[in-house]
């Protein structure tokens, strides 16, 4: 086993939290906000498919995101830009009505370039930085941040995607 195989591992095992996180839950669940400044599933879902796409496609794989090679922001009629990062409250409540199941499609979309992405890559590669496309960005952090960070980022967002349902179902629900 490998940092590649731990990597897989790790996005593996957080996608089969996530779906747990969301079986069964209905179209008002996934818009509910325990606040109105606080982050709704459906648009949390969508997050974790943006970040994942655009750190792993355009800094990892300098390639272009499945969101706009495979014409995902056209399919599912989103700007192409932006993965809700710096998103207000008004952004997010205004988030439209998708289907759960098209978000999930796009994600696995994703995780099954992301594999190819992390198959690809070599010891050597994990020191190696990038320049981001953002002009804005002055950073440029090691991939193997970027492998680590996917995973801990996304996890969280889960685990807010479990609270919510926790808030909404109670224990066991």
């Amino acid at each position: 086993m490998d940092f590649r195989d731990v990597t897989k591992s790790a996005l593996t095992e957080y996608r089969q939290h996530l779906d747990r996180a969301l079986d069964g839950l209905t179209p008002v669940e996934l818009r509910w906000q325990p606040t109105p400044t606080s982050n709704h599933i459906l648009w949390l879902v969508w997050h974790i498919a943006r970040v994942e796409d655009r750190w792993m496609m355009t800094y990892v794989g300098d390639e272009d995101e499945v969101w706009i090679r495979d014409r995902w922001c056209e399919r599912l009629r989103l700007p192409s830009a932006g993965n809700g990062a710096g998103h207000s409250a008004e952004d997010v409540a205004a988030f439209p009505d998708l289907a759960l199941s098209d978000l999930l499609t796009y994600h696995d979309a994703v995780r099954e370039s992301t594999f190819q992405v992390i198959d690809a890559l070599t010891e050597a590669d994990l020191e190696k930085t990038h320049p981001d496309r953002r002009p804005e960005r002055t950073d440029h952090p090691t991939i193997n941040w970027v492998l680590g960070h996917v995973a801990v980022e996304e996890s969280q967002h889960v685990g807010q995607i479990a609270y919510i349902r926790g808030m909404l179902r109670g224990l066991g629900g």
